[in-house]
């Protein structure tokens, strides 16, 4: 998962070499979080620019429910479960927010959670 998300982001090495799984995934997670909330879809070119940051974070909720499947993956069986859900949830919600059926509110409100949990997760490894 961790090089997945380096590429996406096209990090240095120098930053691979230093960042965590967990700091790569805030990242990621913030800046998509960051241009859905930007995206005026009824601008010009706002629908094609909503449709490639929605791919992006089908993208990067793939890669997260890829790794979570994987046996070798060390979270309680439940909290993959859980994890992998949120991720087939943000796929389906991706095509009705294409369709022009639902907002993307909710796939925001998801991400802004899981931004919370890895800022927390973050906190209690620097106090450490």
């Amino acid at each position: 998962m961790l090089d997945s998300l380096q590429a996406q982001l096209g990090y240095k090495t120098t930053t691979r070499e230093t960042a965590t799984s967990k700091d790569i995934e805030l990242k990621v997670f913030s800046s998509i979080t960051s241009q859905l909330n930007s995206i005026d879809s009824g601008e010009a070119g706002g629908f094609a620019k909503l449709a490639e940051v929605l791919h992006e974070n089908v993208q990067l909720w793939t890669t997260i429910m890829a790794d979570v499947a994987d046996n070798r993956n060390q979270l309680p069986l439940e909290l993959r479960a859980q994890i992998f859900n949120l991720g087939e949830f943000i796929r389906r919600h991706t095509f009705k927010v294409l369709e022009g059926v639902e907002p993307v509110d909710a796939i925001v409100d998801i991400n802004k959670a899981i931004i919370a949990g890895l800022r927390e997760s973050q906190r209690a490894r620097e106090a450490a």
